[in-house]
């Protein structure tokens, strides 16, 4: 078992996966299983990947990409972490507000996508506010609950210590909804990025959607191409997301989950 859970296995495993998946890519495509028309070889997607990162505009297109996200996971993030503390601090306003936010939550992103062009047209504010309304509902959402899921023993505690204000809020109230503000923000991270993307590929926006959307339309002989842009795309939510949980387990190491994470790789 400690094999099973040693670090080195672990990462020659992956190293496997990926190995046998981009093989198995490599037999398709060669096999004519699929039309080389609509599947280029993983051998030519790797080389047009190597030519595209070599040029500006692949990395412009990154850029825009994680600048739009970026202000949107900002923007979006940062209302949601206030309005979700005062909501969760708050029964009556909690109680009058969840329904709204529970409906708004349910309202794909995709659907208020045309509204956001005729209104800002194919530009970076469309971009950023796709993002921070997708992001914004259900990470309120997860603040609310955060906020109101103080251990009962700790409130209890923090009454008979006569804690209040804002010894209270910082002293109790934060340590108990960081884990499910820091598990927000990562899933949120994850989310606007795709919805940046998608902001990009339908509305036209500078980034990477719009270099895949181009490179489409620009017919067959572009189709590695095509390929290569979608896998920075991917690169790219797999580096977010490491990046995310790597600063949730840094920052909430006191935190128990954390705790026994650590003590189990130990």
């Amino acid at each position: 078992m400690r094999i099973l859970d040693s670090r080195w296995f672990k990462l020659t495993t992956r190293v496997l996966v990926v190995a046998a998946v981009l093989g198995l890519w490599q037999y398709v495509a060669v096999s004519g299983v699929l039309g080389r028309d609509a599947f280029p070889t993983m051998t030519g997607t790797m080389a047009e990947l190597g030519r595209e990162l070599q040029t500006s505009d692949l990395w412009q297109a990154v850029w825009d990409t994680v600048r739009g996200w970026g202000l949107g996971l900002l923007i979006g993030g940062s209302l949601a972490i206030v309005v979700g503390t005062l909501l969760g601090l708050n029964r009556f306003a909690y109680l009058s507000v969840i329904p709204v936010i529970e409906f708004l939550k349910t309202v794909p992103v995709i659907a208020i996508l045309p509204l956001a062009i005729v209104v800002w047209g194919a530009s970076l504010e469309m971009k950023v506010f796709i993002v921070a309304f997708g992001v914004f509902w259900p990470l309120t959402i997860q603040v609310i609950y955060g906020v109101r899921a103080v251990d009962p023993v700790v409130r209890d505690t923090a009454i008979t210590l006569r804690l209040r204000g804002l010894r209270k809020f910082a002293g109790v109230t934060l340590p108990s909804a960081a884990p499910f503000i820091a598990t927000g923000l990562r899933i949120a991270a994850a989310v606007g990025l795709i919805l940046a993307v998608i902001a990009e590929l339908i509305g036209g926006a500078p980034g990477l959607g719009l270099s895949i959307l181009t490179s489409v339309n620009a017919g067959p002989s572009r189709l590695p191409a095509t390929y290569a842009f979608i896998l920075v795309t991917g690169i790219a939510g797999v580096v977010v997301t490491s990046l995310f949980a790597y600063a949730e387990r840094r920052l909430l190491h006191w935190h128990e989950t954390q705790r026994n994470n650590a003590s189990r790789a130990a």
